[in-house]
């Protein structure tokens, strides 16, 4: 990196963290989305074979949610992390009675690494869920026998 690239971040001309959504923001989004919509919640939520992310439960439903988000290495970074979450999931489902989720953040990379599962049904097979994040605070839960029509209009 030139002296000169980092004399413009000093100055806060270049902001690369605040373009970079972070999985940490992800998840605060998240939180306040399903605390606000009558889930109770917590973060890091021991589970059989680890830990995950966030943990919500509603009327009896149980959710539990894997959170990704964008560091600097762009598409392929992206791609990356999303596979990574959905291995993490599977090899946590050992609850039948519980839900499961990957969040993630509507970001121009993370769209296209959804357009490769643009018409596959796996989602619903599996039964996982998405919880889409944007930046302004918005979020939503796409149950999976929504996820077809979801990636239809996102991709």
């Amino acid at each position: 990196m030139s002296l000169e690239k980092i004399r413009h971040q000093i100055k806060g001309e270049i902001r690369e963290r605040e373009s970079t959504f972070r999985e940490h923001e992800v998840i605060s989004i998240l939180i306040k989305y399903l605390a606000k919509n009558g889930w109770s919640v917590k973060e890091k939520t021991s589970v059989d074979g680890g830990s995950i992310d966030v943990g919500a439960e509603k009327g009896g439903k149980i959710l539990l949610i894997e959170a990704k988000g964008e560091d600097k290495g762009g598409y392929t970074s992206a791609e990356m992390n999303f596979q990574i979450g959905l291995g993490q999931i599977m090899s946590r489902m050992k609850h039948r009675d519980s839900e499961y989720g990957i969040a993630f953040p509507i970001t121009r990379d993370f769209v296209k690494v959804l357009r490769k599962y643009h018409g596959s049904f796996a989602f619903e097979k599996l039964g996982i869920y998405f919880l889409p994040v944007s930046k302004d605070g918005t979020c939503r839960i796409v149950p999976p026998a929504d996820i077809l029509k979801f990636l239809e209009k996102i991709t």
